[in-house]
């Protein structure tokens, strides 16, 4: 069982080693299912085939409406299916459920900060309700008020919009090349970790 723990922590450490590069991953989670459930069969026999192949399977039927839901991506999946195929069925039933348990708080978390940044950006600019709402008969400073608002809203987008993609996972055009914020794999991780070191 040790062995197996250390596997398990080698696969997870390499694939936080590639978390922005997505054919890393897939590469690794391939290798990895491929490698497991051999390694397995042919140290334990049949009963180690049939606990890593029942673990993938698990893993692919839990992650696949997360995914068709597009709360994951296709490497998400490869990568939880490789890591069900390393530790197993019940071991990834808790994994999955911190997992998911991070995922569903971490969307929460987004809507409540988008609700609060289109708060903030409301009473922050001095545009939106403040000059507007003077007595001024000139059309020329509407209209540069308007501008500049337009321009302020334009500079929160972007920033706002990475932000909600990191938060639920995903990497925009914007912020190709950064990685965002508590992915899926940081997910499986944490949750990985925190059930070997439970030593369910």
């Amino acid at each position: 069982m040790t062995g197996l723990n250390i596997l398990t922590a080698l696969f997870v450490m390499t694939v936080l080693y590639g978390m922005t590069k997505e054919r890393f991953q897939i590469l690794v989670a391939v290798a990895a299912l491929v490698i497991a459930p051999t390694a397995m069969g042919v140290f334990d026999g049949l009963d180690g085939l049939i606990y890593s192949l029942a673990g993938a399977a698990a893993a692919l039927l839990l992650t696949a409406p997360l995914a068709s839901f597009k709360f994951l991506s296709r490497t998400d999946v490869i990568i939880s299916v490789a890591l069900g195929g390393i530790i197993g069925t019940v071991q990834y039933l808790f994994v999955f459920a911190i997992a998911t348990a991070l995922l569903s708080l971490q969307r929460l978390c987004r809507v409540d900060g988008s609700v609060a940044a289109a708060r903030g950006m409301a009473t922050l600019s001095p545009y939106g309700a403040g000059l507007l709402a003077f007595d001024e008969k000139s059309a020329l400073v509407e209209i540069e008020a308007m501008r500049i608002l337009r321009r302020e809203v334009r500079d929160f987008a972007e920033p706002l919009r990475y932000i909600e993609d990191c938060l639920s996972g995903r990497t925009s055009a914007a912020g190709a090349g950064r990685p965002c914020a508590f992915p899926w794999c940081a997910k499986l991780a944490l949750a990985t970790l925190a059930v070997l070191m439970i030593g369910i």
